[in-house]
């Protein structure tokens, strides 16, 4: 009797439990024909009513976009410095088999620094055009006329003929007290696309840059800047708005910017520029010698008794500096021995009491300080001598590429 009650004890509960566990799955697992709840109606925000934190707000008139200092400073220099920035069309003449000379068209910029008309910028820019146009920030076209230019600085004015009112002038600054990492800004016509904006910095300074004539500019300005075909003779700028440079050159090999621009001292067109406004084709003196920086090394392979200086390897003939009687580095064959001795060059050591190191030393000199015509005393070491030397200043020949200071 007690098995069986237990027994049915046992099923009974088995039966509970059983229906218990049948409730709770069908509680926790919905069916897959359960309805569920309707999803919320999406609207757009344009036909939304909510509005919309004001940082989250689109600009308006009334609030426009916040600007952070440094776009406030570019955003002002273009303002005030892009009407002063003109695109220059040179017209040229090329010679074709088929048609004889066919005109090409070169772009540049450049940029007024007067009232007067007058316009700065490179002399390859303009150099053996037949016909200048210039074009103003506002679209208006006019003819351009040379005034003057420098090819061993590469600059040159071009002139325009306009209303007072539509010539804005540059401000002018100081190249001289420019430091490495200051901001550096250009304006021009980068391929054709005018009043472009680009900005970077003051890479590196006294740099040394070949004129197409042959001498050394120097003292040229790096910059990261982007500079491209087209922005020859436009400005560079610092952040005050102000002409640090003329826009001149940049190193790459594929024509386009990589980050390595090259712009003229605004200080050293400003040396020259009366000069250009007045005419012609500026001259520079020349004394008419080819060498090299001195070295220990090199002083003591060839005997010297000086390690610096400047070491004449060549004398242009008829030059003043032979003329003078200054000697430079020559082979000579001794009659009947088939040998090649060399004749050691002069090394000069001192223009007018002041040390040279390097060519560009004594370009530096004459540049800065003496005209054509004027008489300069060489210090020069011959051999185991001292001894000093005259020579009279003759004009930079226009046609020499690389033939000597």
């Amino acid at each position: 009797m007690m098995s069986l009650l237990k027994n049915l004890l046992i099923g009974l509960l088995s039966s509970l439990l059983a229906v218990g566990m049948m409730v709770g799955y069908f509680e926790v697992r919905p069916s897959i024909n359960m309805k569920l709840p309707p999803l919320p109606t999406i609207v757009p925000v344009a036909q939304s009513s909510q509005v919309l934190p004001q940082e989250l707000a689109a600009p308006t008139k009334d609030r426009p976009t916040a600007l952070m200092d440094s776009e406030k400073t570019l955003v002002d220099v273009y303002k005030r410095v892009n009407p002063a920035v003109v695109n220059i069309t040179s017209i040229t003449s090329s010679s074709n088999n088929l048609f004889g000379n066919v005109p090409e068209r070169g772009v540049g910029s450049g940029f007024i620094i007067d009232k007067n008309g007058d316009i700065l910028t490179n002399n390859h820019v303009v150099e053996d055009a037949r016909r200048i146009e210039v074009t103003l920030y506002d679209g208006t076209k006019v003819k351009g006329e040379l005034v003057g230019r420098d090819p061993s600085v590469d600059v040159a004015v071009v002139k325009i003929n306009v209303s007072a009112d539509k010539l804005q002038p540059v401000t002018m600054g100081d190249s001289d007290s420019l430091q490495v990492g200051q901001m550096a800004i250009a304006i021009g016509n980068p391929f054709g696309f005018s009043a472009t904006l680009t900005t970077g910095v003051i890479s590196a300074l006294g740099r040394v840059m070949p004129a197409e004539t042959g001498r050394v500019i120097r003292n040229i300005i790096q910059t990261d800047a982007a500079i491209n075909p087209g922005n020859s003779g436009g400005p560079l700028l610092n952040s005050s708005g102000e002409v640090i440079g003329i826009n001149t050159a940049i190193q790459s090999p594929v024509r386009g910017s990589v980050g390595i621009g090259f712009s003229l001292p605004i200080n050293t067109a400003r040396r020259f520029l009366p000069q250009v406004m007045a005419g012609g084709v500026v001259q520079h003196p020349w004394l008419g010698i080819a060498g090299r920086q001195l070295t220990p090394d090199d002083a003591k392979d060839l005997g010297l008794s000086v390690d610096q200086g400047v070491y004449v390897e060549q004398v242009v003939p008829d030059s003043p500096a032979d003329k003078a009687g200054l000697r430079g580095a020559q082979a000579t064959r001794q009659q009947g021995r088939g040998t090649s001795p060399q004749r050691t060059g002069d090394v000069v050591v001192a223009v007018d009491d002041v040390q040279v190191k390097s060519t560009e030393d004594i370009t530096g000199y004459l540049d800065d300080k003496k005209t054509v015509g004027d008489t300069v005393t060489l210090k020069v070491q011959r051999g185991n001598e001292q001894i000093s030397l005259q020579a009279t200043l003759a004009p930079w020949p226009e046609d020499m590429s690389s033939r000597g200071r």
